[in-house]
């Protein structure tokens, strides 16, 4: 009887389209890219570079409104993974419109709307407030390297 089913659910999924490769693209995966100044950061899947604003909270983004059209929150669907090298945490939060965004380690995560293409690092920064999610290397700050930092330890406070 079960394979009865599974003969006819295949060629309506494989009709569909749907297939194993399909699931996995929908799973968000932040990557890490290399730079001679930062050292090791954060990129989206698609390798556009991750930021930390200083004056967020754990688990808590104050990058709303305007702020947020130019410091876009980082979304995602699905499982949330990072490079096994990597150590930390990736977990959603709620903003406070109700959406969710992408934390490291309990950081807000963001993109830059200037960054046009992977590798751009434009918002390194900016104000003095907006940090590439750098994880290690000569780039990393008390607020991104292993061990001495929030982007490594959810216990850390934030960068001042």
């Amino acid at each position: 009887m079960m394979k009865k089913r599974l003969l006819v659910l295949i060629p309506i999924l494989l009709a569909l389209g749907v297939s194993s490769t399909t699931f996995a693209q929908t799973q968000t995966t932040v990557k890490t890219a290399q730079s001679h100044d930062l050292g090791t950061y954060l990129t989206d899947d698609q390798g556009m570079t991750l930021y930390v604003f200083d004056k967020d909270m754990p688990d808590k983004s104050t990058c709303n409104d305007t702020c947020a059209t130019n410091w876009p929150p980082f979304t995602a669907e699905g499982a949330l993974t990072l490079p096994k090298d990597i150590p930390g945490k990736l977990t959603q939060i709620t903003r406070d419109d109700g959406s969710t965004q992408v934390a490291y380690n309990g950081h807000p995560l963001y993109h830059f709307a200037a960054d046009k293409k992977p590798g751009d690092t434009m918002g390194e920064g900016v104000g003095g407030v907006w940090h590439v999610a750098v994880v290690s290397g000569p780039g990393a700050t008390p607020g991104a390297s292993p061990g001495a930092s929030p982007m490594a330890s959810p216990e850390a406070s934030p960068r001042s």
